[in-house]
């Protein structure tokens, strides 16, 4: 690796601009094979994880040696909704790099401002590297023979409405926007490590908000917080079922925990979330 070349803590990154476009959000509705009626008919507003298309500064943050590379966790804060059309402004730095189990995870913070210069939305993004010892294959444990497998005991309360989707391979490609990647092409993942396409964090993300959207409403857009952590990868061809479970409220906000599981029980990411009541 040349070390001048890699990320480091404090590093500014540059401003970008992101743009609602249409395609954004018919990938978004065509990708994950959800019903856009609420949304046409003006009902609902521009899907939250719309904006995960303005988290796009891998290129500034992420290390040379990139097999295996995958997120590791998301932690997001809403303000306001998005608009269909509306211009808006990225602003991000590296705000810190830490060890993880065998990975290095770099968090890069960033924020996004509309036109007025109003905060839409703040976020952490954690990713992360295998630096130590780069391998062909990245080989991922059986998730039973984990230590402490399911780290998570979901908490009493009333769970909410969830839905299942099987994922294929051409959804993968529609919903990253026919971009070839590991995301959506086999050979581009096998490069990097994986046996075949990895499912990406930006798409089982999006499963999870979408029931966050759908459950909190209104509330969710203004004042909306979640903090995903993702447990084990998704594979075209899964089956995968979103659920979550209302915990009731507290200190003014009322807390949902959800996650997201395979057929098998293999659990893809759990999430932290909450609104104000």
């Amino acid at each position: 690796m040349n070390a001048t070349a890699e990320p480091w803590v404090g590093k500014e990154l540059p401003e970008k601009g992101f743009v609602v476009r249409p395609g954004l959000i018919d990938d978004y509705f065509e990708g994950l094979e959800l019903d856009r009626a609420s949304f046409d008919s003006g009902a609902t507003p521009v899907p939250s994880m719309i904006a995960t298309d303005a988290d796009n500064y891998f290129g500034e943050t992420a290390y040379s040696q990139q097999k295996g590379h995958l997120w590791m966790r998301q932690q997001w804060s809403f303000a306001s909704p998005l608009t269909a059309g509306g211009e808006y402004t990225t602003r991000g730095h590296i705000e810190d790099i830490y060890r993880k189990r065998d990975r290095t995870v770099v968090n890069t913070a960033f924020t996004v401002v509309d036109a007025a210069g109003d905060e839409v939305l703040s976020a952490n993004h954690h990713q992360s590297f295998l630096l130590d010892a780069p391998v062909d294959e990245v080989a991922f444990r059986k998730p039973e023979q984990k230590a402490g497998a399911r780290k998570f005991v979901v908490p009493e309360g009333d769970e909410i409405p969830g839905f299942e989707r099987s994922i294929t391979l051409e959804m993968c490609g529609q919903y990253f926007h026919g971009s070839k990647n590991y995301h959506t092409d086999l050979a581009a993942s096998k490069e990097l490590g994986f046996r075949d396409v990895v499912v990406g964090g930006r798409m089982t993300m999006a499963y999870i908000g979408h029931l966050l959207d759908g459950y909190f409403g209104e509330r969710w857009f203004a004042s909306g917080s979640m903090d995903v952590k993702f447990t084990n990868p998704c594979w075209p061809g899964d089956v995968i079922r979103m659920r979550g479970v209302s915990s009731g409220e507290a200190d003014g906000r009322e807390n949902v925990f959800a996650w997201i599981e395979k057929e098998d029980g293999t659990i893809v990411l759990i999430t932290q979330a909450s609104a104000a009541a």
